[in-house]
Order: C-alpha cells, then sequence, then structure tokens
C-alpha cells in the first residue's frame, strides 16, 4: 500500500472514531442535562415549599454541570459547523485527531459530573425561623402543617405501607403539580433519617416522559455501590443480572419519581417485592393506567386542595398584610388563588411570588398573566418582573 494511501485510510479512521465520539458526546450531554433538570426540581421545590437552602456540594455540582453543558454544546455546535461549511475533506481529515483528543477529554468530562449527579438529600435548614442550628440537615416534614398542607395525611399513608408487609407496590398518582414528588421526597427523607428503617438500599431515580431502561440501571448501580469498571461495556441483560444479584439478598426500598409508562423492573433486574424480602417500589405517575400496568398493590389518588384550605395555604404565602393591604387587592387575590386550580406547588410559589405585590395594577397583571398561561414556572419569572 502506498504511503500515501495508508495516510488516506488512517486519517480515514479517525474521521470515523471522532464522528463515533461526537454522538456519545451529544448523548451524554442530554443525559448530563436531563439529570441537571431532575436535581434543579427537587432544589427548587424546598426552596419555594419550605424556605430550605440548597447545600454547597449541590451547588458546585449545578455550577459544573452548566459550564460542562455550555462547553459540550458549543464544541458540538462548531463540530456541525465545519462540517457544513468546510468543503476540504482531507482539510478536515489533517485535524481529526486533534479534534477527537478534544472531544474525547469533553465526553470524560461530562460522564465525571454526571456521575457525581446522584444526591439523596439536596437540602439544610437555613437557619432562618428555626431556632439557628444553619448547618444541620433538614428535618423530616411528614408531620408539618405549613407549605405542605394536604399532603401529610398522604405521607403518613405512604409511610404506613413501608412498615406493613402485604403491600410491595405503592403507586402515587395525581394531576401534575398536587405535590406527588414532595411526598414521595417526604418519605424517602424519612427512611435516610431514620437509618435507612430497617432497608438495605433506598435508591431514588428520575424517570421522566422519555424512558431510558439503561439509565435506570445506571442510577441503581450507582447507589447499590457496583463499581465494576466493565459495567459500561455490559448489555443490559448483564446488567439486569448483576443488579438482581445483588438486590435479591438485600432489602430495598425503590422510588420511582415521574413514571409515564410500565418500567419493565424485571428487565431491569429489579427483584419483585414480596412478604419474603419485604422490599419496597413507590413511584408516582399522572395516570391510573400506569398503577395497573405496573401492578401497584396500593393505589393512592392524590387530590386538589378544596377551595377553603387552597385560600388559607395561598394568604398564608402571600402574607395576610399583602392581601388586605387594599380592598381591590383581596378580591384578585382570590381570582389569582383560584386560578391555582387547588394545587399545593402553584399555590406555594405563586402565593410567594405574589407576597411583594402592594399594588392593585400588580395583581391585575398578575391575573392577566395566569388567565392566559398555566401557573409554571415560566409564569413565575414573569411575575416576579411585574
Amino acid at each position: 500500500m502506498g504511503k500515501d494511501l495508508k495516510s488516506m485510510v488512517t486519517r480515514c479512521i479517525y474521521v470515523g472514531k471522532e464522528n463515533d465520539n461526537v454522538k456519545k458526546l451529544k448523548t451524554a450531554t442530554e443525559e448530563l442535562k436531563d439529570l441537571r433538570s431532575n436535581v434543579m426540581k427537587r432544589v427548587k421545590m424546598y426552596e419555594d415549599q419550605q424556605k430550605l437552602k440548597r447545600l454547597e456540594k449541590v451547588q458546585v455540582w449545578l455550577r459544573q454541570s452548566d459550564a460542562a453543558i455550555k462547553e459540550a454544546e458549543e464544541m458540538l455546535m462548531m463540530m456541525m459547523s465545519s462540517s457544513s461549511s468546510n468543503g476540504s475533506s482531507m482539510m478536515m481529515m489533517s485535524s481529526s485527531h486533534k479534534t477527537d483528543k478534544k472531544i474525547c477529554k469533553m465526553l470524560k468530562e461530562v460522564q465525571e459530573i454526571k456521575s457525581r449527579g446522584t444526591f439523596d438529600v439536596v437540602v439544610e435548614n437555613s437557619g432562618i425561623g428555626n431556632g439557628g442550628g444553619g448547618g444541620s440537615m433538614m428535618s423530616s416534614t411528614v408531620d408539618r402543617d405549613d407549605q405542605t398542607v394536604g399532603l401529610e395525611a398522604v405521607s403518613g399513608l405512604v409511610w404506613r405501607c413501608m412498615t406493613v408487609d402485604n403491600t410491595g407496590i405503592i403507586g402515587l398518582y395525581g394531576v401534575e403539580g398536587v405535590g406527588k414528588t414532595t411526598v414521595l421526597t417526604q418519605v424517602n427523607n424519612r427512611l435516610l433519617q431514620h437509618k435507612l428503617n430497617g432497608f438495605d438500599f433506598v435508591i431514588w431515580v428520575f424517570v421522566s416522559k422519555n424512558l431510558n431502561l439503561e439509565k435506570i440501571q445506571d442510577t441503581i448501580r450507582e447507589k447499590i455501590g457496583f463499581l465494576d469498571r466493565s459495567w459500561t461495556s455490559k448489555t443490559e441483560e448483564e446488567k439486569a443480572g448483576k443488579i438482581f444479584e445483588i438486590l435479591s439478598k438485600r432489602r430495598f426500598a425503590l422510588f420511582l419519581d415521574d413514571v409515564w409508562e410500565k418500567v419493565d423492573l424485571v428487565k431491569a433486574g429489579v427483584p419483585p417485592p414480596d412478604g419474603q424480602n419485604r422490599s419496597k417500589i413507590v413511584f408516582t405517575t399522572c395516570s391510573d393506567e400506569v398503577c395497573r400496568e405496573m401492578g401497584a398493590q396500593t393505589k393512592i389518588k392524590m387530590e386538589k386542595l378544596p377551595w377553603e384550605r387552597a385560600w388559607d395555604l395561598f394568604k398564608k404565602n402571600a402574607g395576610e398584610e399583602t392581601v388586605k393591604s387594599h380592598p381591590d387587592i383581596t378580591k384578585l387575590a382570590q381570582e389569582v388563588a383560584a386560578k391555582c386550580d387547588g394545587l399545593p406547588l402553584a399555590l406555594v410559589t405563586i402565593g410567594r411570588a405574589m407576597a411583594s405585590k402592594k399594588t392593585p395594577q400588580e395583581w391585575r397583571d398578575a391575573l392577566y398573566i395566569l388567565s392566559n398561561s398555566p401557573p409554571n414556572f415560566s409564569v413565575l419569572k414573569l411575575l416576579d418582573r411585574n
């Protein structure tokens, strides 16, 4: 083979490898974005509802993930721009080895940050209004009757299910914003604070709309401490075998948040809970049908708050002084609260967003925004700007 031909073949191999690593980087970056979104969702829930402070290690991780995502996306954009605008394939091949090194380095960084993104606890007491103790971990919120109004009974019911042997799979279902994740987090944290309460493993997995069984397996693997470097080269079936080998000998509590369709846990390697292993699986979903498909032995429907309790919760977070500061505001506040549709998360977050609004016009503006959009984080940003 001629020297020039050998060189061209070598360069083509580099280009092929580069394309493969670009795909891996794109996938890893999307997974990191999903994980960051999940962590941020949990942090915001506690900060908005319970005035707790995010842990420093969580804040550091969020900053690092933001920087890595930005750098990776810029690199991917440059790759796309370069491949579409550069007409000389020889010029592209000559620099592909150098480019591939950069991509590999970025891929390792994204994967490393992703591997550190699983947190049992994301917040701590801020020390405000709790008699000090700002450095202590957050206390159990199951029995509190403030921001989690309406959820205590559900938390208590799930907790009782965790302590009896005749219920292995529990499904929490209800519309978005009704407090399912709040309840699941409360029970998860209560287990961790009670020294696992007889469970060898407490595992939290954020499932989301785009079901990814391998991602679920990877999260479980991290929680059970399986650190074999050969993991990434294993097939889905081999991973399932390893997970089953470990979990079948231990008692575990598996929390699955935001389930949109049936998760084949047997295929993932999770042993079915029974009276012998006394393990538990608890999941949240918007669908009663998913509860049936998941084989839930106990289904708990989470209802919206009745008007009286919804109004009390809204006033508590907006502040009685604000609500009563002007006759027009009282009436407008009731209309704003009604737009929250009895959803605890909306009542708390929007109530707090309105706490500083002292003029009727500001409340009219908020009512206009809510009348044209459902209450979500985008709406809250608009309310904060008004």
